[in-house]
């Protein structure tokens, strides 16, 4: 027998094992196996509509150009950081021409000019990085870490604790800082140009014009670490 409790449940219509549900109106309704049936036949659906949501919610991946763009930004920006590195090398122990003057056997005025391209090259980068920025709308995410960091790619030159000697070592110092600067030119401006196939007009144009600015780089560095 059914305890008074229970009894009372069921004399009110609730469901109890395959009792039926009574309505409002007192008309029977579906038995408790119906429901639970019912209930195990919609799971299949609502699994596959949590799966749809989910694969609705995974961005796709950037479009090349984007993903090129971004690594040409990156690239810039140690570009721009070597040369801050190369700056300081080059100033260390005033050899620009300065109150320091120059050392013996290392004239001033070869120091300052070899300051001077560097920094002229370095003004053209932040352009360029100007440039190529503002070509990007994107969410930022992307540039985070496309690669080593700006940091880690500029002071990654062997010749960042050399310093300035006197003499012929600040002459030899200067002409490895300047070397190492036309490899860098020279590899961005091939670089550049590899990944030109398949892109915008628009942006393989702004490649080309930059990869032509770095081409020219090479012969004007050049020229500064031969100065005397």
């Amino acid at each position: 027998m059914l305890g008074p409790q229970l009894q009372k449940l069921r004399r009110s219509g609730y469901v109890l094992e395959d009792a039926e549900v009574t309505g409002d109106g007192g008309s029977p309704g579906p038995s408790r196996r119906a429901l639970l049936a019912g209930a195990a036949a919609s799971l299949p659906l609502l699994l596959t509509a949590c799966k749809g949501v989910q694969a609705l919610g995974t961005p796709p991946p950037p479009a090349r150009d984007i993903r090129v763009l971004a690594a040409a930004i990156a690239a810039e920006e140690a570009m721009v950081a070597r040369y801050a590195t190369a700056l300081r090398q080059l100033t260390a122990g005033g050899g620009t021409g300065g109150a320091g003057g120059g050392a013996a056997g290392d004239p001033a005025g070869a120091g300052a000019a070899a300051v001077a391209a560097v920094a002229a090259v370095r003004a053209e980068h932040v352009a360029h990085l100007a440039q190529l920025r503002s070509r990007l709308i994107h969410p930022p995410a992307l540039t985070s870490s496309p690669g080593p960091s700006a940091a880690a790619t500029a002071s990654a030159s062997p010749s960042a604790g050399a310093g300035a000697g006197a003499g012929t070592g600040a002459r030899a110092s200067r002409k490895l800082v300047l070397s190492e600067l036309e490899q860098a030119e020279q590899t961005a401006s091939d670089r550049l140009i590899g990944q030109l196939d398949g892109l915008p007009p628009a942006l393989a144009q702004l490649f080309a014009s930059i990869a032509a600015s770095e081409a020219t780089h090479v012969p004007y560095l050049r020229a500064a670490g031969q100065s005397r």
